[in-house]
């Protein structure tokens, strides 16, 4: 079974790659779209944000997500193509790194024996299969999205939409 160090490493390892996908990039740059159905590298981090801020309240029984910004970066919401609607890039990253912050600090004083504990009795749910379905594959998946994001960010192309 993981450790909440363990855990604490995943956060540590994903923000690392954040930060180099996102290195030099604009708000501008964040709402760009590929030619295909998928999203914005800035959906991709808000999702990411309002998800983090979810399983935090799974850690620390009280955080959660702002309802506005789940409703915009939440899984099933529409794809974010309004510059206006979004968070300013600037203010995601500080927010994620933020979110970071209070996950490891809940991380830390979280007894390990919670792991083991049960959040849904009928289907063998614990705390433990919760936060690696969130903190291993969830962010892996949309982490692994922001490298095509990033390149075309980088490539100054305009994408051509698909017909």
């Amino acid at each position: 079974m993981p450790t909440p160090t363990q855990y604490i490493n995943s956060v540590k390892l994903t923000d690392r790659i954040i930060k180099d996908k996102t290195k030099g990039l604009t708000h501008a740059d964040s709402m760009r779209q590929l030619p295909f159905p998928g999203n914005c590298m800035n959906w991709n981090l808000g999702h990411l944000l309002v998800y983090r801020m979810q399983y935090l309240g799974l850690i620390d029984g009280v955080s959660r997500p702002d309802e506005t910004e789940f409703a915009l970066y939440g899984a099933g919401s529409e794809p974010l193509t309004d510059s206006g609607k979004a968070i300013p890039l600037d203010a995601l990253l500080a927010r994620l790194d933020d979110a970071s912050a209070q996950i490891i600090s809940a991380l830390e004083k979280m007894p390990e024996a919670r792991l083991a504990e049960s959040i849904d009795e009928e289907q063998g749910i614990s705390v433990d299969d919760r936060l690696h379905l969130y903190l291993v594959f969830h962010e892996s998946y949309h982490v692994g999205q922001l490298e095509p994001l990033r390149e075309l960010a980088l490539s100054g192309v305009e994408p051509q939409k698909s017909s």
